[in-house]
């Protein structure tokens, strides 16, 4: 009996540092100002050219999620440099990091809640 309990508790222990790991490249509107402000890194907004026309934060480059050719541009950034992606609200964006960590970059960060959430923050 104890090594079953004993067994759950190691399972539920790897699952929630798993979780955590996850969720630590995730930052608020909030701390990804702060960081851009801080860190020289690179800033990419991978929402649609339509949308990125219609307002961005300042200094970020538009690499679409959803065009073909988006693992020939990511891959002409620097993955040395600190890399910081967003999309309207949080979905595409997190598609993009989970690839662009299979693509070898180290230091991403994702722009919790997305475009939406960094308006809202800069309105008040």
């Amino acid at each position: 009996m104890i090594k079953y309990v004993l067994s759950g508790v190691i399972s539920l222990l790897t699952l929630t540092s798993y979780c955590q790991d996850k969720k630590d490249h995730l930052l608020n509107a909030i701390s990804f100002g702060k960081q851009l402000d801080t860190i020289h890194g690179q800033l990419i907004d991978v929402r649609t050219i339509g949308e990125f026309n219609q307002g961005t934060i300042s200094g970020a480059k538009n690499i679409d999620f959803m065009e073909s050719n988006f693992v020939k541009e990511i891959s002409k950034l620097d993955k040395n440099k600190p890399l910081y992606i967003f999309c309207k609200s949080g979905g595409r964006s997190a598609k993009a990091y989970e690839l662009l960590k299979e693509e070898g970059f180290e230091n991403v960060y994702e722009l919790e809640g997305g475009f939406n959430a960094w308006k809202e923050v800069q309105a008040n």
